[in-house]
C-alpha cells in the first residue's frame, strides 16, 4: 500500500526501469532474430532471393522490426557481415588450444570448418559464397568484405606465425602468404566436399594443410581413422 507521494514516484521510477531494461532486452532479441533468420534464408535460398517480408516471417515478427533496426535488405546484410567479424576464427583458435598434438591442431581446425552434421557449421561455407557473389555485383558489400577478409587475415598471420614457430614447422611462405593460402584451401576443400564429400577425405584436406604449414606429412592423419596411404593402381 502506498501512504505519500514519494512512494508513487519512487515506484514509478522503478518501473520506468524496468520497462526500460525490458524494452532494451525486446530490441537486442528481435536483432539477434533477424540476424539469424537471414543468415539461414541467405545460405538456402540465395541473397538475391530473399525478401525483407520472407526474413521478417522467418524471424517471427514484421518487415517493419528489419527497417527498424536496418534500414534496409541492405543494411541487413551489412550487419551480419559485421557481426561475424570474430566468431569463427574464435571458435576454431579455441578448438586448437584443447588439441594436444600438431597433427591434432590440425585436424581440430579442420573438423571445425567442415562438419556438416551442425547446421550452424554446415551454413558457413554456402553463405560464404553468396556473399561473395553479391560483393562482386555490389562495391558497398565488396568494401565491407574486403575489410572484413584483411582483418581475418592478419589475425590468421600471427595465429599462424605463433604456432608455427612453437611447433617447429617449417612452412611453405611467410606468415601474412600463409594466411592466404591456408584460408584459400580451407575454403575451396570445404565448398568441393559440399559438392562432392567422397573427393575431399579428411586425410587428404590434412596432408594438403600439413605441407603447408610444413609439418611432415607422413603420419598426419585424423584421430581414430589412422594415416592417409598411398594410392595405387588396380592390377
Amino acid at each position: 500500500m502506498l501512504h505519500n507521494a514519494s512512494d508513487i514516484t519512487t515506484v514509478r521510477a522503478e518501473d520506468v526501469g524496468d520497462m526500460a531494461r525490458t524494452q532494451e532486452e525486446r530490441k537486442a532479441d528481435t536483432r539477434a532474430r533477424l540476424l539469424a533468420a537471414a543468415a539461414d534464408l541467405f545460405a538456402d535460398q540465395g541473397i538475391e532471393s530473399v525478401s525483407v517480408d520472407a526474413v521478417a516471417e522467418a524471424a517471427g515478427r514484421t518487415s517493419g522490426a528489419v527497417y527498424a533496426h536496418f534500414g534496409s535488405k541492405q543494411g541487413l546484410l551489412l550487419a551480419l557481415l559485421d557481426s561475424w567479424k570474430d566468431s569463427v576464427l574464435t571458435v576454431l583458435m579455441a578448438e586448437v588450444a584443447v588439441s594436444d598434438s600438431p597433427a591434432g591442431q590440425l585436424a581440430a581446425v579442420w573438423s571445425g570448418v567442415s562438419d556438416t552434421s551442425d547446421p550452424e557449421t554446415a551454413r558457413w561455407p554456402v553463405l560464404e559464397h553468396e556473399l561473395w557473389l553479391r560483393a562482386a555485383r555490389d562495391p558497398e558489400v565488396a568494401a565491407i568484405m574486403q575489410a572484413r577478409n584483411s582483418e581475418s587475415l592478419r589475425f590468421i598471420a600471427r595465429q599462424l606465425d605463433g604456432w608455427t614457430q612453437a611447433v617447429g614447422a617449417r612452412p611453405a611462405a611467410a606468415p601474412d602468404e600463409l594466411a592466404v593460402l591456408v584460408r584459400a584451401l580451407l575454403t575451396g576443400l570445404t565448398l568441393q566436399r559440399r559438392l562432392d564429400p567422397t573427393t575431399v577425405p579428411d586425410d587428404l584436406a590434412l596432408t594438403g594443410f600439413a605441407a603447408l604449414v610444413g609439418l611432415p606429412v607422413d603420419g598426419v592423419g585424423v584421430p581414430g581413422t589412422g594415416t592417409r596411404t598411398a594410392t595405387t593402381a588396380p592390377d
